[in-house]
Order: C-alpha cells, then sequence, then structure tokens
C-alpha cells in the first residue's frame, strides 16, 4: 500500500487519501486473513465514502408486512392482473367452491320439496315412498361429496401458502346446514 501504510502494521490508517489500488490490495488481503470481518469493514468503508446516502425511502420506517418476494413474481402477476387471468390454485379454489355452493342449494332445495311434501301427506305409502326416495338422494349426495372432497385434496395441495386451505365436506354437516337430517320423520 502506498504512503500510508498497512491494517496490519497498527498505523492510524486515511482511506480517503488511497487510490483505487490501495483498494483492491487491502480487500486482497482481508479475502484471505479477515473474511467474517470483510463484510463489516465494506458496509463502515461505503458509509465513510457515502455511498448509502441519498438511498430511496431514506429516513422512512421500513414495511416489515410486505412480501419480501414479490418482485420474483411481480411481472407475472401483473401481466395477468392486467389481463384478468386468475393464477391456476385461484381458478381452482373459485371452480371448487362453486360447485359446494351448489350441493349446498340442492341439498336445501331437496330437503325443502320432500320434507314439505312428507308433512303435508296423510298417505302412509306416499310417506314410505318419500323417506327412500330421501334416503336415495342422501346417499347420491355422499358420492358427490367424496368427488369434491377429492377436489378439494388436489386443490390443498397446490395451494400457494398456509390458511389457504379448503376443509373436507361431510354430509352430516352439509344436512345439518340446511336444517334438514338423514331422515325425513326425525324432524
Amino acid at each position: 500500500m502506498s504512503k500510508k501504510g498497512s491494517k496490519n502494521e497498527g498505523d492510524d490508517i486515511d482511506r480517503e487519501t488511497w487510490t483505487e489500488a490501495d483498494r483492491q490490495a487491502e480487500h486482497k488481503i482481508r479475502m484471505r486473513f479477515e473474511y467474517k470481518d470483510l463484510i463489516d469493514d465494506l458496509i463502515q468503508e461505503g458509509q465513510q465514502r457515502g455511498l448509502f446516502d441519498n438511498l430511496a425511502g431514506a429516513g422512512k420506517p421500513l414495511d416489515l408486512k410486505s412480501d419480501l418476494y414479490s418482485n420474483d413474481s411481480k411481472l407475472a402477476n401483473d401481466l395477468m392482473k392486467e389481463h384478468n387471468v386468475l393464477p391456476q390454485w385461484l381458478a381452482r379454489r373459485n371452480t371448487v367452491s362453486l360447485v359446494i355452493e351448489e350441493l349446498r342449494d340442492k341439498i336445501g332445495r331437496h330437503w325443502q320439496r320432500h320434507e314439505q311434501a312428507y308433512r303435508l301427506t296423510q298417505d302412509d305409502t306416499r310417506r314410505k315412498a318419500l323417506s327412500l326416495s330421501w334416503r336415495a338422494q342422501c346417499r347420491a349426495w355422499e358420492e358427490e361429496i367424496k368427488g369434491i372432497n377429492k377436489q378439494i385434496d388436489e386443490y390443498n395441495l397446490r395451494r400457494p401458502g398456509q390458511g389457504m386451505e379448503m376443509f373436507k365436506l361431510r354430509l352430516d354437516e352439509e344436512l345439518k346446514r340446511a336444517g334438514a337430517s338423514r331422515e325425513l320423520n326425525n324432524q
């Protein structure tokens, strides 16, 4: 190193007067012998030289809630948003949600029809037929729910993060949601 000596000699070093060759020579020495302190030294040197002055957002609090990884897919997300294209996982979630709502709607409508017809009829043969029809419909919904639960499993495997999972359906819970039961005469 020219003029001012080196760090190993213990002299006070005026780094502002160093040439670029001096900086590179010290950098090589630090890389060989003092690697763990190199980054701290480089940051300190950069601060002294004013490299961190006038940075964007200087003096403003950090936004710790922002997604640090959003820049990785920012372009793709911007293009999808601009062209009204949903990510595949979200489109699948919307499709499954729609199928679930349709099932819940069917259960409610069928329950109202069966329950009302059962309540209004006095004929035992008709009541038995309605009960058998209702049980058959419940069995059909159990099979439909198995298919929906497979779709839910597929979605859950592809969802991007925690807290976005969908829960599997159970017929008894869906009947309860509609105010129905498995048997027409158990009201």
